[in-house]
């Protein structure tokens, strides 16, 4: 478990609640998400940044739509049964609080940031139970808190890993999926984004953002890139890809018409292989 409380609070997170709560200004066909908790949890730094990013605001809506329905099959093909939802990195996610689904959160993050999250939200009141698990993923296990806090590894999980890969260094994320390995069971999912760095380095794009990724790295929170080879990395912890596609391409497939591609995101669905 973390012994770093005095981390601040994730700049990221508050800047992706941003990105949802502006989502609320848009017609309905480009909209996507709903997610009225965001206004409780993002400042006014980080809407502005927001607002002045439009190519970051429709990523991070097509990477939420694209989670929420993976998280609501999953729990729909659970026949009953009380689903267990991993939030690893959670920042200042609020499905727990949207989403009316037969789920247990369990809500892996730095200590400082569960705690802002628990404050902004003091007021609201959840739809399914969350339970807290406060962890440095980049320096200490999970595996072991997260049992502690109820997290049962032999039953399906779904684990939703989100806009944290690029955090970190290829040894700590490749860390954290060893981990997930053990820690799951056959059948369970992984849902997770990371960043496609050959696509990206010295590209016209990454000029363009070059001053978003300075706003992040100057708050703490440097992009490392993250997993150099995914599909490899998820095979030797016994996941199967079953879905892989760039963020920004996900548009038709939500009945938006085609958009360039700025950001190096991609988005996965993985499966736990049964034993």
């Amino acid at each position: 478990m973390s012994s770093s409380p005095s981390r601040p609070a994730s700049r990221s997170a508050a800047l992706v609640a941003a990105c949802r709560m502006l989502a609320a200004e848009l017609p309905e066909p480009e909209r996507l998400i709903e997610d009225p908790f965001a206004r409780l949890v993002a400042d006014e730094a980080a809407i502005a940044a927001a607002r002045a990013d439009e190519p970051l605001q429709r990523g991070i809506r097509l990477r939420t739509k694209y989670i929420d329905d993976a998280l609501v099959e999953f729990a729909a093909l659970q026949a009953g049964e009380r689903t267990q939802v991993v939030l690893l990195g959670a920042g200042l996610d609020a499905r727990a609080y949207r989403l009316a689904l037969d789920v247990t959160y369990f809500e892996v993050d730095f200590p400082a940031t569960l705690a802002a999250k628990a404050d902004l939200l003091a007021h609201a009141e959840p739809l399914a139970p969350r339970v807290a698990v406060p962890v440095d993923l980049a320096s200490s296990e999970f595996v072991e808190p997260l049992v502690a806090a109820g997290f049962v590894p032999d039953e399906p999980a779904i684990v939703i890993w989100e806009g944290v890969i690029n955090y970190l260094s290829a040894a700590e994320a490749e860390a954290v999926v060893e981990q997930l390995g053990r820690v799951t069971t056959g059948g369970s999912r992984l849902v997770a984004d990371y960043v496609e760095m050959g696509w990206f380095k010295g590209s016209v794009s990454e000029r363009s953002t070059a001053a978003l990724a300075e706003r992040l790295s100057a708050g703490g929170e440097p992009l490392k890139g993250g997993i150099r080879d995914v599909a490899a990395c998820l095979d030797r912890a016994g996941f199967d890809i079953i879905d892989d596609e760039a963020t920004e391409e996900l548009c038709p497939r939500y009945g938006l018409a085609p958009m360039p591609r700025v950001y190096p995101g991609r988005i996965f669905t993985a499966l736990r292989r049964l034993a």
